[in-house]
């Protein structure tokens, strides 16, 4: 576990690297859509545990959990689109919680047509704080 507020971060935007890196190799096999879909789930808990550090850090929290934390970011102007990381918060429940063939494609498909891109706007954002 990361000690660090910063550590923290790079060990979330390492796995989202990796992600990218998975989506733009990504040859539409079983085992690529595997490979994205645990890669996905795996980033999406980094990311809301960084979140939830810094909003520790930054203000006062007092729910914990990715819905929470979700929320009062998008309520301190962190997140724009608080819909977007709701909608990756279903999808990785979805992900965790249940496992059917099509669901698992429609959930593939947006994480490298949607979600992939709103983790992009969260790095680039976080990059220059």
């Amino acid at each position: 576990m990361p000690n660090s507020l910063n550590q923290s971060y790079e060990v979330f935007k390492n796995a989202y690297l990796k992600l990218e890196q998975f989506i733009n190799e990504d040859d539409s096999s079983e085992i690529a859509r595997a490979g994205i879909l645990h890669a996905f789930e795996f980033t999406f808990e980094l990311w809301w545990k960084f979140l939830q550090r810094y909003l520790e850090s930054t203000y006062v929290l007092e729910e914990h959990g990715p819905s929470s934390v979700i929320k009062v970011a998008f309520q301190h102007g962190i997140l724009k689109d608080g819909q977007l990381y709701m909608d990756m918060l279903r999808d990785r429940n979805l992900i965790s919680h249940t496992y059917k063939e099509n669901m698992a494609e429609e959930i593939y498909l947006r994480i490298k047509n949607e979600h992939i891109n709103t983790l992009k706007i969260f790095v680039e954002k976080f990059d220059l704080i």
